[in-house]
């Protein structure tokens, strides 16, 4: 593990593009990555040999709702701990600035749901909670997507 170094900053556009390839996520338009990732309420990289091979970031409102998200490791690097001290920088940001009855949240990758349950997040849907919503916005779909295979106008 000495051969990597952990920064508080965050990436550049391009790192962010490439990482997210990497692992099979979809990339962003460059101007808007970097116009949105300073926006971040905190951010960490993982580096070997000055090369991004990890990072994570906090984004939210920085009072009610912090939110983890881009927790990401390059496949040749996992399973060797990266993503153990991502999380571990990105929870004390959190212990540091979150308020009593603050949301955390994150979306776990397929599968990964595990390795987040070691810091206090609860796997949805459960007795208590559904099982959380996401919408992967596009720009050309003129309606939003109904529970029943329908669409509603924007």
């Amino acid at each position: 593990m000495s051969a990597y170094e952990i920064i508080e900053a965050l990436p550049s556009a391009e790192e962010y593009n490439q990482l997210r390839q990497k692992i099979g996520w979809r990339i962003h338009d460059l101007a808007v990555v970097q116009d949105s990732l300073p926006r971040s309420l905190y951010g960490v990289c993982l580096r070997r040999g000055g090369e991004l091979v990890g990072m994570g970031r906090v984004i939210g409102d920085g009072g009610l709702t912090f939110y983890i998200q881009d927790v990401i490791v390059a496949p040749e690097h996992q399973g060797q701990g990266c993503g153990v001290l991502l999380m571990k920088r990105l929870m004390h940001y959190i212990q540091t600035h979150a308020q009593h009855n603050s949301v955390v949240g994150l979306m776990a990758a397929y599968g990964k749901e595990g390795f987040y349950e070691r810091y206090g997040f609860t796997r949805r849907p459960n007795e208590k909670l559904g099982a959380g919503m996401t919408i992967f916005w596009r720009k050309e779909n003129p309606t939003t997507p109904h529970s029943d295979g329908s669409t509603i106008p924007l």
